[in-house]
């Protein structure tokens, strides 16, 4: 009884409320029901179509620089083929996808890069991907486990489905950096790395003028997974989370809150980014892309972040004064090299070689 005298209560302060509130003053155009639903269909088909085609963009950019500058990515390298699948979501975006671009239920190739070995041996837009070298491809998780157990050189078999119809072609891989580079929805100018993959957020997209300058994000971040940043950091975390129990056994219980994991884990970054920025003008390098501009596009990157000009030594970024310069030298190490014809590979700290797969 108290709880609905107490709804009503508020139900009525609320109603006076709201009449005493300032409204519009103009007799609004009626806007039907259906008229609604059908703009949100519109809505929804031109982020797919955005989405779409810069993921396309991501493939070609990446393309390039996983093939021609695999030397750089060592022994993390593996078969590419060119072409990209995509199943049909859940949800109302996946009825897009099936409407707008004919994305099944089933790995639906969605994208053939030019000149790839896909496109060489007939792959075509709209294919059905059910099977490569007899195995069942029914994920991404599917793709990876027959990509581990290719023996460079061999031929891949690929099994499609076009207009209902079985279609057998054969491929020859090519060798390449075998980190895919995904697109992330966020509107953020940033990119990421894991170890295996590296994503592009959308915000980085919009930011990059030309593909050049989009390769030059890619290729930092490979140089992220192809030096073992993150597993170095991880590494580091375990001998601070370490010191951290040592620290409560010795101090039985006493001290409990040093947190040397974290510290752990965020030392180096500095010297992380500055190293991926050097193998990252490698990578474009050898894979035949201007390499001269790169200092303008990351001080376009200082512009839009301004509070990384300077910086302490406890940032996980080097400052963007710092970078500027070494990204400028890195240019004239690489220069020296080509005029010199001398292999495109990073300069390592003495006792330490670079060896290239």
């Amino acid at each position: 009884m108290v709880s609905s005298r107490f709804a009503l209560c508020s139900a009525a302060i609320v109603s006076i409320f709201l009449a005493g509130c300032a409204a519009p003053g103009t007799q609004r155009v009626a806007v039907d029901n259906a008229a609604v639903k059908a703009e949100e269909r519109k809505q929804m088909e031109i982020v797919a179509d955005e989405m779409l085609t810069e993921q396309f963009r991501l493939n070609n950019v990446r393309w390039r620089i996983a093939t021609k500058g695999k030397a750089v990515c060592r022994e993390d390298v593996g078969p590419l083929l060119g072409l990209q699948s995509m199943s049909r979501p859940k949800g109302p975006m996946g009825d897009v996808l099936a409407a707008k671009f004919g994305i099944t239920d089933k790995p639906t190739i969605v994208h053939v890069v030019s000149g790839s070995p896909a496109e060489l041996a007939g792959v075509k837009k709209g294919d059905i991907l059910k099977a490569i070298n007899d195995v069942e491809i029914t994920s991404a998780k599917s793709l990876e486990d027959v990509n581990e157990k290719w023996t460079q050189g061999t031929p891949f078999r690929i099994t499609l489905e076009r207009n209902a119809m079985p279609v057998t072609v054969t491929a020859i891989p090519e060798v390449g950096c075998k980190y895919p580079v995904g697109l992330s929805p966020q509107q953020i100018i940033n990119a990421f790395a894991d170890g295996k993959r590296v994503m592009i957020a959308r915000g980085m997209m919009t930011f990059a003028k030309d593909d050049n300058e989009l390769a030059l994000v890619v290729s930092h971040e490979i140089a992220h997974n192809s030096m073992k940043h993150i597993d170095a950091k991880k590494q580091n975390m375990g001998l601070g989370f370490l010191a951290d129990l040592a620290t409560v056994l010795l101090s039985k219980g006493q001290v409990s809150n040093t947190n040397f994991a974290g510290m752990a884990a965020s030392a180096y970054s500095q010297e992380f980014e500055a190293e991926a920025d050097y193998v990252g003008l490698y990578l474009m390098a050898n894979a035949g892309l201007p390499i001269d501009d790169a200092p303008r596009f990351w001080r376009r990157m200082a512009a839009a972040h301004p509070q990384n000009i300077k910086t302490n030594h406890s940032a996980s970024h080097p400052s963007t004064s710092y970078r500027m310069v070494a990204l400028e030298e890195t240019v004239k190490e690489i220069q020296g090299k080509i005029s010199r014809a001398e292999p495109l590979l990073p300069n390592m700290k003495e006792g330490k070689l670079f060896i290239p797969k």
